[in-house]
């Protein structure tokens, strides 16, 4: 299976819109949304084969979507998960409390943690790196894919405690391995005008690094 994975369209549905005609051209079987997308690239979506993770953007503005959407993306997981690998818009190490859009909302509003705790940056931020590398051991899973970053960033924790910054275009996830891999910002990059995103090929458990022109 050839997966789209994109995040942080925030509201952009020009590069939206170029991005699925590209992802539709490539034969995608299906997409992974990782949060921070913005209610009118909803409509975009509607009847595609895509799993959405909701992001402190959908956690936010939650009593502020319309009624269409409010309930389904109350309901949207914090993870996304498959064989091998699972997929997050900041950190697979989530609390438990926080499985859904709803819950989280629910949770910021009784405990007020601050909003980095819950969503750190898997790129700045050492101690959630390694708690997500944690994550990855624990659950016997080769990749985490996440957002939130606006980068598109590829971390590697060698069996040798070694971690390095791997380059693409395309990379192989070998068994053995763990890797985190930032997919970038389609509606705001921060890394060059381009937006980017990710292809996932699930069988043959290897990743391409987009910048869409």
């Amino acid at each position: 299976m050839l997966l789209a994975i994109f995040s942080d369209v925030h509201g952009n549905t020009q590069v939206l819109e170029r991005a699925l005609a590209y992802f539709q051209a490539r034969g995608v079987d299906g997409y992974l949304q990782l949060g921070d997308l913005g209610q009118e690239p909803l409509t975009l979506l509607e009847g595609l084969p895509v799993r959405h993770a909701f992001g402190n953007w959908e956690v936010s503005s939650l009593p502020n979507l319309s009624a269409r959407w409010r309930q389904k993306v109350a309901d949207w997981p914090a993870l996304i998960e498959g064989e091998g690998w699972v997929a997050s818009h900041a950190t697979p190490a989530f609390p438990a409390a926080c499985n859904t859009t709803q819950a989280t909302f629910d949770y910021m509003n009784t405990h007020h943690p601050r909003w980095m705790q819950l969503f750190p940056s898997l790129l700045h931020d050492e101690q959630t790196i390694w708690a997500a590398f944690a994550e990855l051991e624990a659950q016997d899973r080769l990749v985490a894919f996440h957002g939130h970053t606006h980068v598109q960033a590829v971390q590697r924790f060698w069996q040798d405690n070694r971690l390095v910054r791997l380059s693409g275009p395309k990379i192989d996830l070998p068994p053995g391995t763990r890797t985190l891999v930032g997919v970038g910002s389609l509606g705001v990059p921060r890394d060059g005008r381009h937006p980017r995103c990710v292809l996932f090929d699930t069988a043959a458990m290897q990743i391409e690094l987009l910048a869409l022109t």
